[in-house]
């Protein structure tokens, strides 16, 4: 245990509120390391300012039904933006299998003032039924979606006949074993379009021999990682998300445990240095930052 930490008390069943802001900035961060259905259960579908992450997170994860529900609450409170329920409407049609509904709903987003997430919602949302229509909405994601917007530039390429680029596309996600799996989405995807012969392909590119430079740097990269995963200096300040099983090393003994902060597996902890503050499931492992908060440790909780 780190320095300074007490054990849960048992008999504390209050749950914690968290501030929208840091349910937003969590379940964004967990968006990007591919745990949608974890971003989606930290929202609420009775708070209107989470509505919009929670169609994100709910399309993501394959689960039509919550995004819609999402979907009306932001149409009860008047904050969707022009063409933003009609293009979600339609990607809760193409996630539930009715592919009729991809022309009209690319119509839409074209005829919108998309943002990244729209973009992202439709990328995904289309791969099923179109991978290049799907690939070229991808294209225009600029903020990180997860996994899943990766998945469907990959499986493009792939599918193209391009799986060295393809295999770029995934190695891009650095992924830690958390969340959803780039490269099995990418296959998943590969066989839904009858493209089984580009998997081996794809394989492949992850074994062949790379430049001496590349492969050095590479080799580089993980003697640092390993080091990394000791190093108990405080990087708290730059590091938004702790993910995997190398990472739990510096989340255990470099930060501390908020007492009235553990609920549904998730427990609150904070760094004694930044005053930082992680929302944290071991079991997954993750931990994704909340905030920088000036009030003292749990005032808000109180």
């Amino acid at each position: 245990m780190s320095r300074g930490r007490r054990p849960i008390n048992g008999n504390v069943t209050a749950r914690p509120i968290l501030p929208a802001s840091a349910r937003h900035q969590a379940a964004t961060h967990l968006v990007g390391l591919g745990l949608y259905r974890e971003a989606q259960d930290l929202l609420s579908i009775d708070q209107p300012e989470d509505a919009e992450l929670g169609m994100l997170s709910s399309l993501l994860a394959g689960d039509p039904r919550t995004a819609a529900k999402f979907l009306g609450r932001r149409m009860m409170s008047s904050t969707a933006r022009h063409g933003e329920v009609d293009l979600v409407r339609g990607c809760v049609a193409l996630v539930s299998g009715h592919g009729e509904a991809l022309d009209t709903t690319r119509q839409v987003l074209e005829r919108m003032e998309p943002t990244s997430l729209d973009w992202a919602i439709f990328a995904v949302s289309a791969a099923p039924h179109n991978l290049r229509v799907a690939a070229d909405a991808a294209a225009s994601v600029t903020h990180s979606a997860g996994p899943a917007v990766l998945a469907v530039l990959a499986a493009a390429r792939a599918a193209q006949g391009d799986a060295h680029g393809a295999h770029q596309v995934l190695d891009s996600a650095r992924w830690t074993g958390v969340g959803d799996d780039p490269t099995q989405r990418t296959i998943d995807l590969l066989k839904t379009h009858g493209h089984e012969s580009a998997v081996p392909e794809l394989e492949a590119a992850h074994w062949q021999r790379r430049p001496l430079g590349e492969s050095l740097s590479r080799r580089m990269d993980r003697w640092r990682r390993r080091r990394n995963e000791r190093d108990l200096r405080c990087r708290c300040a730059t590091t938004p998300t702790w993910a995997g099983e190398g990472s739990r090393y510096y989340v255990n003994w470099h930060l501390e445990l908020l007492e009235h902060g553990e609920t549904q597996g998730w427990r609150i902890l904070f760094c004694a240095e930044t005053g930082i503050r992680y929302l944290d499931q071991a079991v997954i492992p993750v931990s994704v930052r909340i905030g920088a908060f000036s009030e003292p440790i749990g005032s808000e909780l109180e």
